[in-house]
């Protein structure tokens, strides 16, 4: 098995599990705990994952909201779909094939892009609406559609438990759901096509954006 091919199952069983150890990915790949450890150093660095005793977790929810390039308007990685910088409580952060990380400023935009990207997104990340915690797209659940928009629109925000998703659809509406149900319904509300940059609801924000920067 190639670096490359270790490295990106890694990145898929953390997502899936939240943490792993040295001894069992060693195990698992089949490689020594001396491999492991330069597989993880690696995509350390590349911010896919934090280092702990004995093996890694998730990044911190801090890494995504970091300022990213010199000129942010307010220190925050800018959206690769509206613009906007992403706030620690909505970010949405993806790690693309190549060990690049795109973000975006909330779940809406985070499922537009990665339905954008298709197969490109191996890992992705978003953050518990009420305590800001990253934590798997695979283990969230998604509120869709509710009256709660502190972002885009169509609102989608994520929880990491499952009691509190559902005490906030109970107070703003909106359907609950898992990762592949956010993408139906994002893909069927914008009837998104293929090869598109972004989203509908996000097109007047680019083009305002685009706007700004033209006149500065």
């Amino acid at each position: 098995m190639r670096g490359t091919e270790r490295r990106k199952l890694v990145l898929e069983r953390l997502e899936a599990e939240g943490s792993l150890s040295i001894n069992e990915l060693a195990a698992v790949l089949g490689v020594s705990k001396m491999t492991v450890h330069r597989d993880l150093d690696l995509l350390e660095k590349r911010g896919a994952l934090r280092r702990i005793h004995g093996g890694a977790v998730l990044p911190k929810p801090e890494a995504p909201v970091e300022q990213e390039r010199s000129g942010g308007s307010h220190g925050l990685r800018e959206c690769m779909i509206c613009f906007r910088p992403a706030t620690q409580h909505l970010v949405y952060s993806m790690t693309l094939r190549d060990g690049t990380q795109r973000h975006a400023c909330c779940p809406h935009c985070g499922i537009s892009a990665q339905l954008s990207l298709g197969a490109q997104v191996i890992m992705a990340l978003t953050a518990d609406y009420l305590s800001g915690q990253l934590h798997s797209v695979q283990r969230s659940f998604f509120l869709y559609g509710s009256t709660a928009a502190p972002c885009c629109r169509p609102s989608i925000l994520t929880f990491v438990e499952e009691e509190n998703a559902r005490r906030f659809q109970a107070g703003f509406g909106g359907e609950l759901g898992r990762f592949e149900d956010a993408l139906n319904y994002l893909r069927a509300e914008l009837q998104f096509n293929a090869g598109e940059p972004g989203c509908p609801s996000c097109a007047v924000l680019v083009e305002e954006n685009a706007g700004r920067n033209s006149v500065t």
